[in-house]
């Protein structure tokens, strides 16, 4: 008997052991096995912060086949600029039915910082296109195990700080007791949303010495790309601080101060909710007359 005879034999026992054994039908199933079906069906925030977005990207899966198909894991590579930003796997065991469908997350947290760092223009602007690349494994019968690709694209919105600076420091009156002044400080705002300031905590310190410290609590619109300014009374005592204070007001020169303390913000996005936004800002100022 020659090698091709022994072959054919060979190959025509294993087909009557499986039809024997798994039975016609079953073979015909392992005949047809077909890739799973996917699609990126929706991309949910599920974190916002002036540190981070969180992201999640909600992957429908298919199973068109009469078995059961098992998911091994994914994999992807989160794109920015057309430039690889984040890359990750992970192991996923998921037992799909026989033409069944099933639903997997896949999580990408974003960190501002990192992906202005890495990519300078996205800080004048006011969203970010990104490209999701990955794939899905599975181990499939007859087909073993078999990776598909998937992709999406979008926009996410870029999340800046908003900034607080002083304006001016105003003299408003002035007698031989003492002084009442007014200091202007202002909020920019760069973001596409609005801000709604609950609360501010404030001490401004000038050459050491509290000029003043409290807490406002009237409620303060900062619109999206826009500013807004808030007005802190200043009432100084002469007696109390001395009679350089009467010299420095009314003198031209310039002075150190410190100014700290805690805004409190709601966004106008569900997700990014309360925000308390420190304030330390310290330079040089004088009083406008």
């Amino acid at each position: 008997m020659n090698k091709k005879t022994s072959f054919l034999l060979l190959g025509a026992g294993l087909i009557l052991v499986l039809m024997l054994f798994f039975g016609c039908a079953a073979l015909q199933q392992l005949a047809n096995i077909q890739e799973p079906k996917l699609d990126v069906e929706n991309v949910r925030m599920t974190g916002l912060s002036f540190d981070a977005i969180d992201l999640a990207f909600d992957v429908k899966i298919q199973n068109p086949n009469a078995l059961a198909v098992t998911l091994a894991g994914f994999d992807f590579d989160f794109q920015v600029n057309e430039a690889s930003f984040l890359k990750g796997q992970q192991d996923k065991q998921l037992s799909l039915q026989s033409r069944g469908e099933s639903k997997i997350e896949i999580p990408i947290s974003l960190n501002f910082k990192d992906l202005y760092n890495t990519f300078q223009a996205l800080k004048n602007q006011d969203s970010t296109g990104y490209k999701l690349m990955g794939g899905l494994s599975f181990n499939l019968p007859v087909l073993g195990a078999t990776r598909i690709p998937i992709s999406k694209t979008g926009k996410l919105p870029n999340v800046k700080l908003p900034s607080v600076s002083i304006s001016t420091l105003m003299l408003n009156q002035i007698t031989l007791s003492g002084a009442e002044l007014e200091l202007r400080v202002i909020v920019d705002n760069p973001n596409t949303f609005n801000f709604l300031m609950n609360k501010l905590n404030y001490d401004f310190v000038v050459n050491g010495k509290t000029w003043v410290k409290g807490l406002s609590q009237d409620p303060m619109r900062v619109r999206e790309k826009g500013v807004s300014g808030l007005s802190i009374p200043i009432s100084l005592n002469f007696l109390d601080m001395g009679m350089s204070l009467y010299q420095m007001i009314t003198g031209s020169q310039k002075f150190n101060y410190e100014l700290k303390g805690m805004i409190d913000l709601t966004s106008s996005l569900p997700l990014l909710g309360q925000v308390s936004l420190p304030i330390d800002r310290a330079g040089e100022l004088s009083v406008s007359k």
